[in-house]
Parts: structure tokens; C-alpha cells; sequence
């Protein structure tokens, strides 16, 4: 990023890296340091160079900070000796490399004049008696004074201004006011700065006479002005009204604060969206049958609106408010927002009709939102499909039946042959491997978080493989341990990897094949690989010689019950039950599994079991 832009700032601003080592800083920065930017830039470290009183919080976590982080008002003192207060915050950059804003609002003079405003008000306090008009006089100065710089202390992230009793905007404002009110108000009529239409000014003046007057207390007209500014960039601008009085009490001015709370309001529609989704999906759980009927509904309704558009101006408008009225009422009763929203602002289009009649402008746009709505509706069967079905919406009635009872029926009720039989068990019984893993990516994921290392997405092979779920379910459960310990023992951090030249995000493979009788699972990484060495050191230390044992029957030990490298217990490793309860889980099943490794290449979980088309077939390998 060029940081040029910021050396017109006259607030000092710090760009430092993951290090806290400053690789920019602007002349104000270098002035409060008290050293030049140049000596500063090359890498001098922030907190060193600028002792704080007390810790600065962003420091602690740096990593973490994304957004602006809350201001944070703290004394300094710099190499030089020079200190002060300042109120600190830090921003990070989208950059390839980590890098963080630093801004710094030195407060230190607002203090020292605070102090001296104070310090000559208790001096006027102890004038004479006979200076009682020039007590008067100053004291009131002071206080407007006084007044004034609150608001300005009060209102540091947001912009203000002040207008009079004629409505006019006085020569204080705040900086700020030209990005959130987008002008300088100073001079300004108030209703021209705040964008008032026309026909919205007279009521406003209505206001501000009530106000001055003070027919009523202020808080309680207060709501009755603007309460949000236009803004050209569609930022959600919120007003605020404070009143300015004189020493006597009277109404003398009007301070507007002007906030930017887009953030705020985008949180807050954000959370409404998941409430709206999460009442959704529970719908479509609790009333499967009756989103069914809905969908086969809507396609129904989606084509009868597609013929009425074809007959331009003479489509049958009551029947067009039929289709769009029940499209909505369906849509709203399983909280599809988006579809409803689009259904009513074509109900508005119609609507418009009864006055206007029928126009070709009207038309095209009832065309583009009936697309628009059509896109909405199939959106919400894409996002939903494992949830709906693929067969969700078909004239069948569909039927939820236990794997259990659809054995026991083949079993007992169909005479078959072996062919036929395997032949029912694949399309009825059988699925694809994948869906026993795939959720496993955002394990792989956790836990890469929780140790500070980076994965890509695992990449399946083989995995359209149909098995029979019942028979590997204690398998399969197991293999949480290949992926932790993946992560935890072989894939190296992220600068280690890039110093070797791999990627700086692990990979991992998972390989699913039917060979002969057997299924044959693998799971490969990229990372640092077994040392055979280290695993002889830590059996000698348990006093297990493996002094005729190859490097490859020395890894085979990471499969012995509560063998591990680690010395210490972790959230992840260090009890070594993990790759023993695979081994234990295949063998059950009549199978094996074992390890190949190879040093900074990385290494190779191997599981062979059975091919298995029938439940007591496990059971039997078991026993």
C-alpha cells in the first residue's frame, strides 16, 4: 500500500507489522517521537519507542484486530522524555502482509487547557464583589466556552455543529460533519445541511419556534426532528439534538450530533437475516410435507404468472394479484423473505394499474421482478437441498423409513436372488463414503485455528464409493483422530512450510477404493513426515527395544495403546489412544491399518478392511 496519503494527516499515524515494528510513520508521528520518520521506519519497535502508562490493549492481541479497535485514552512518554496523553486506535490493512493502522489523537493540550479554563474560573470565583458585572461577564464566556469544547470532547467520533434561533449553522463544527453530513455547515441554513425536501421545511421551522420557545421540554420535541440524514452513499446517519442554554437557562442554540452507525445497522439486519434463515429451517423440518405441497405450488403459480405476462396489456390483472397474493402468503409462512419481499413490490406495480391502467413500462417491470422472484424461489431450493431432498416438491408422497426395517423387509418379504438382493441393498441401502466425511473438513479447520497452522480444503478421491453406513459407523468415527493428528504432528507452521518451499496451507488427501473385497482407505498429508529416530528414542525411554525392528516397523508403534511423542497432555494429543483406536476399530472388522512416512514429504494413514454389503457381516468379523 502507498502510505503517502496519510502524510498530509496532521494526527500522527504508525503502519506497523505482525512484529510491532513500525514500517511507516508521518510527521506528526515522528514529531511526537521526537525522532525522524526515516530512523523511525526502519523497523524501530512502536512500544518502545513510546513508553505507555499502562498496556495498550490492541498490542496484547494484534493478530486479532480486524476492524477499528475502540479508542483507547492512555499517558506516554517517548524515548526523548517528552509525555503526554493520547487517545490510540488501530485499524489492519487488507495487504498480503499483516499490516496495522495506528492513529494518535494527542489529548494533552485539550487537558491543559481544560486545566487553565478551570484554573480562571476559580480565580473569578474570589474577584471582588465590586467586579460583580465583569464576574458575570467572563463567567458566562467561560462557560459557552466550556460548553462548546464538551461537546466537541463528547462528539470525537462523530460529527457536530450548532445552529441559532434563525436557523442558522454557527462557525463551530467538527471535521467529521463533511463525511457524515457531507458539507461544511458553518453559514448554512439547518434544513439545507440536513437535505430537507421542500415541502419538509416549513414543519421543521414549526419545530425550531416550539423549541426556542420552549412550550415544551426539549426532550420531548427532540424526536420530533430528522432523525436520519440522506447520505449520498446510502450510510446510515443518525441525528441527535442537545440543547445549548445560557448561564440564565434560556434556550441560546441547538447542537447536532451527527453518527455514522452503518456498521451497527448492518449488524443488526445481519442478525435479523439468521433469525429469519434459522426460522426457516425450522419450518422446513417441522413441516416437510406442507413445503412440499408449497413448492409444487409455487412452480404451478410461477408458470400461470409467466402466461399472464405474455398477454402484455390485456393480461387478466385479478387473477395476476391471485398468483402474486398466494405466492407471497406461502413464501412468508416459511419465512423466505426475499421472495415475499419481491412478490409484494410486485403487488405495488399492480396496484398502480387500477389508477394508471395497464402500461408497457408496468409490464416490463412486473416482467423483470416474476424473474426476479422465480430466481428467488429457486435459490431457496438450491440453499436448501439437504434439507428438502431431491425429490422434494414431486407429486409422490415421500417416506421416511429406518434402514432396519427396509433389511427386515428385504429379508422376509422378498423372495430374491443374490443378484437382486445386492442389486435392492445398493439402491436402497447403500451411499456414497463422502457423506461420512466431508463434515470432517471443518474439524481439520478447528483445529488448524486452536494451533495457529493454516489447511486447505480436503481433497476426496473415490468418495461417490457407495457403502453401507451401519457396518463402518465405529470405523469411521475414529478417523477424527488421522485428521487431529495431522494437523498437531505433521503439518508444520506456516513459515516453516514457506522456508522449505511448500505452501504456506497443509494439504490433505483422503482416497477411497474397493479393491477385491476389501475397501481401502487412505489418508495423506504434506507435512513434516514420522522420524522413525524419535519415536526409537521415546520406546527406549519406556524401556522397549526395537534394536532389529526397519524404520518402518519403528512407525508402526504410533498404533500401540497410549504410545505418544508428546511429553505434555494438549486439547489435541499426548494420551495416545488416537491412531490405537483406529487400528483397534479396523481390526474388529477384520482388517488392518498401518503407516508409511517419508521425512518433509510427509506421511500416509493406510486402513483395509472388508467390503462389506451386510450389517452381521461386521458383527460377525467381531465376534
Amino acid at each position: 500500500m502507498d502510505f503517502k496519503i496519510f502524510d498530509s494527516l496532521l494526527e500522527p499515524v504508525f503502519a506497523i507489522n505482525s512484529d510491532r515494528k513500525i514500517v511507516y510513520c508521518n510527521e506528526p508521528a515522528a514529531l511526537i517521537c521526537e525522532m525522524s520518520a526515516r530512523k523511525l521506519s526502519r523497523g524501530q519497535v512502536f512500544d518502545e519507542v513510546l513508553k505507555f502508562e499502562t498496556p495498550v490493549e490492541f498490542l496484547q492481541s494484534l493478530e486479532s484486530v480486524q476492524d477499528s479497535s475502540p479508542y483507547q485514552e492512555i499517558s506516554f512518554q517517548s524515548t526523548e522524555g517528552k509525555t503526554g496523553k493520547a487517545q490510540i486506535t488501530a485499524q489492519k490493512l487488507d495487504s498480503d502482509s499483516p499490516t496495522w493502522l495506528i492513529y494518535l489523537r494527542d489529548v494533552t493540550l485539550e487537558e491543559t487547557l481544560q486545566k487553565k479554563y478551570r484554573a480562571e474560573l476559580e480565580q473569578v470565583q474570589h474577584y471582588s464583589k465590586n467586579l460583580e458585572k465583569m464576574v458575570d461577564e467572563r463567567t458566562a464566556e467561560i462557560r459557552k466556552l466550556n460548553l462548546t469544547m464538551s461537546a466537541l470532547l463528547d462528539s470525537l467520533h462523530s460529527g457536530f455543529f450548532i445552529f441559532n434561533t434563525e436557523g442558522t449553522c454557527l462557525e463551530v463544527y467538527s471535521k467529521a460533519c463533511e463525511r457524515t453530513v457531507e458539507c461544511r455547515p458553518a453559514g448554512q441554513k439547518i434544513w439545507d445541511v440536513l437535505k430537507l425536501q421542500e415541502k419538509q421545511v416549513p414543519g421543521f421551522k414549526k419545530w425550531m419556534t416550539t423549541v426556542f420557545a420552549e412550550m415544551l421540554p426539549f426532550e420531548d420535541l427532540s424526536p420530533l426532528a430528522p432523525q436520519d440524514f440522506a447520505h449520498s452513499e446510502r450510510k446510515s446517519i443518525q441525528l441527535e439534538y442537545y440543547p445549548l442554554r445560557s448561564q440564565a437557562g434560556a434556550m441560546e442554540a441547538v447542537v447536532v450530533v451527527a453518527t455514522d452507525i452503518t456498521s451497527l445497522k448492518e449488524a443488526q439486519n445481519e442478525a435479523e437475516s439468521e433469525r429469519a434463515y434459522a426460522k426457516m429451517i425450522l419450518q422446513l423440518v417441522k413441516n416437510k410435507r406442507q413445503v412440499s405441497g408449497f413448492i409444487r405450488e409455487s412452480q404451478d403459480l410461477l408458470q400461470s404468472l409467466q402466461l399472464e405476462l405474455q398477454k402484455q396489456n390485456a393480461l387478466d390483472q385479478q387473477n395476476s394479484f391471485r398468483i402474486l397474493h398466494t405466492l407471497k402468503g406461502g413464501s412468508a409462512t416459511f419465512s423466505i423473505k426475499s421472495m415475499a419481499d419481491l412478490c409484494h413490490q410486485a403487488e405495488g406495480v399492480l396496484s398502480n394499474f387500477q389508477w394508471d391502467g395497464v402500461t408497457a413500462e408496468g409490464v416490463a417491470r412486473l416482467g423483470e421482478l416474476s424473474v426476479k422472484i422465480q430466481n428467488s424461489f429457486s435459490e431457496f431450493q438450491i440453499n436448501n437441498k439437504e434439507i428438502l431432498g431431491p425429490d422434494l416438491g414431486s407429486q409422490d408422497r415421500m417416506l421416511e423409513i429406518s434402514s432396519q426395517r427396509l433389511m427386515a423387509y428385504r429379508d422376509s418379504q422378498l423372495q430374491m436372488d443374490p443378484k437382486e438382493k445386492a442389486q435392492f441393498t445398493q439402491d436402497f441401502l447403500m451411499e456414497p463414503v463422502l457423506k461420512h466425511f466431508e463434515y470432517y473438513n471443518d474439524v481439520l479447520k478447528n483445529v488448524a485455528v486452536q494451533l495457529g497452522k493454516e489447511v486447505q480444503d480436503i481433497v476426496f478421491q473415490g468418495a461417490d464409493l457407495l457403502i453401507l453406513p451401519e457396518a463402518y459407523e465405529t470405523l469411521f468415527s475414529t478417523f477424527v483422530h488421522a485428521f487431529r493428528n495431522s494437523v498437531d504432528h505433521g503439518f508444520e507452521s506456516p513459515d516453516a512450510r514457506l522456508s522449505v518451499g511448500k505452501p504456506s496451507a497443509g494439504l490433505l488427501k483422503i482416497g477411497f477404493e474397493k479393491k477385491n473385497q476389501s475397501l481401502l482407505i487412505s489418508v495423506q498429508d504434506d507435512g513434516a513426515g514420522i522420524d522413525p529416530v524419535r519415536i526409537r528414542e521415546k520406546l527406549k525411554s519406556k524401556g522397549i527395544s526395537v534394536e532389529q525392528e526397519s524404520d518402518h516397523q519403528v512407525i508402526q508403534h504410533i498404533f500401540d495403546s497410549q504410545f505418544s511423542t508428546r511429553d505434555q497432555v494438549t486439547e489435541t494429543s499426548g494420551r495416545g489412544v488416537g491412531m490405537d483406536a483406529i487400528a483397534f476399530a479396523a481390526q474388529n472388522l477384520g482388517g488392518k491399518a498401518w503407516v508409511e512416512s517419508q521425512l518433509g514429504v510427509g506421511s500416509t494413514l493406510w486402513v483395509e478392511v472388508p467390503y462389506l454389503t451386510e450389517v452381521f457381516q461386521s458383527l460377525t468379523k467381531a465376534a
